[in-house]
Parts: C-alpha cells; structure tokens; sequence
C-alpha cells in the first residue's frame, strides 16, 4: 500500500542526512531524451544553477546521465561524507510522487537506463569511499524515445521543482550560502 506522506519520511532523512555530513555530493542520474527520466538530471541542474559557486569546497553537483559511474573519480577525490543521487525510480507511488528508494529494493540486474547497475553504483560508491549515499526517485509518468515525451511531464516537472527548491533551501542553511 502507498504510503499516504511519502514526503515526510523523505524530506526528515534527507535533512538530517545533509546536517550531519561534512561534505556532500549530489548527483543527478537519467537520461534527457526519455522524458521523465530526465528529472534526476534537471533537478540537479536547477541546484547548479542557484548555488552556482557556492560552497565549492563542501558541496559538489554533478550530472551523471545514464553513466554515473563515469564520476567515480571525482567523488572519490572530493571525499563527500554522504552522496545523494536523484533519479526517476519507479515504486508504488502517484506519478511525480519522491521518495527514498531503499537500497536494499535497487534491482542489480534487468533492465535499466544506466550503463552500470545503479545497486552496484551505490554498493563501489559506500565501500571504496565510505560515505553514506541515498537515493531519492522521482515516480516518472513517461518514459519513452519519441519526440512528445523528451520533456517531464506535469506532474514531474512540478516535483522537480519542488525537491529542488527543498534542497537548495536545505543545502544553503547547512553550508551557510
């Protein structure tokens, strides 16, 4: 059953996440010509543009498109306490819907839009760096190549723009900026 306040659970997690990290990455993952798989990255790039330059030396966005791993380096040299990877991620919940998507509910294998397995992503990025990394998805109500659907749809677009403004508000009270 849907949990009725998926935003509550979300929206606690990630703040107390974000307070208690010394340094954070977020990470925007998806691919921007399948519609509302594109919102991990257009959620990120909205953060990029606001805390543009802002607390460079504690706060790193990064785009990761369908090859997060493709990063991998530049996380591990920034050495973030916590990395938090927005993508569209589908679960039981209403199109536009975000939540935290449990590791442990990650497929490792199947079909995905990522190069790597997003579960085996995760795992390297915990392990090698020792940082916390979370998941928050965006439930997509589109994803497909055809030209009508390389935009998010109405109810993404309105949660992206939501979850960007929480972080950015979030991040600029932990970072002072």
């Amino acid at each position: 059953m849907e949990n009725s306040r998926p935003h509550i659970t979300w929206k606690r997690r990630t703040r107390r996440e974000i307070q208690k990290a010394r340094r954070t990455v977020i990470l925007g993952v998806g691919n921007k010509t399948r519609g509302d798989d594109a919102a991990g990255i257009v959620c990120s790039g909205k953060l990029k543009k606001s805390l543009r330059g802002k607390a460079r030396s504690r706060l790193k966005i990064s785009l990761g498109y369908e090859s997060p791993e493709s990063l991998t380096g530049e996380i591990r040299k920034f050495d973030p306490d916590l990395v938090l990877i927005l993508d569209a991620a589908v679960g039981p919940h209403r199109p536009g819907a975000v939540f935290l998507v449990e590791k442990d509910r990650i497929p490792d294998e199947g079909f995905s839009t990522h190069k790597l397995s997003l579960a085996l992503f995760v795992r390297y990025l915990e392990e090698s760096i020792g940082c916390k990394v979370m998941v928050l998805g965006i439930q997509p109500e589109t994803i497909g190549f055809n030209v009508r659907t390389n935009e998010l749809s109405d109810p993404v677009k309105k949660s992206v723009n939501t979850l960007a403004e929480f972080l950015s508000k979030t991040l600029a009270k932990k970072y002072r900026i």
